[in-house]
């Protein structure tokens, strides 16, 4: 019996062990996508000539805020 629990804690700890690493490269994979995205829309702005200086600053400002509030909160700390 005794036996038994052990090797259903052992699963339970490999299960759980496998879902929080999916979890992560989940999120990893959501961030990149978040910065590929802005970046890209960053880019186009800054080549457009037509694109008020304000505007480029507002977008590396959210894009920079976003980020910082991603550490902070995976880190439980401030910046």
């Amino acid at each position: 019996m005794k036996d038994s629990i052990l090797k259903l804690r052992e699963l339970r700890e490999k299960l759980c062990s496998e879902y929080d690493q999916s979890k992560t490269w989940k999120e990893a994979y959501e961030a990149r996508d978040f910065v590929v995205q802005h970046l890209q829309e960053l880019h186009v702005m800054i080549v457009n000539r037509k694109v008020r200086r304000q505007k480029l600053e507002d977008k590396s400002s959210f894009i920079l805020d976003q980020l910082s509030a991603w550490s902070d909160s995976d880190c439980g700390g401030e910046s």
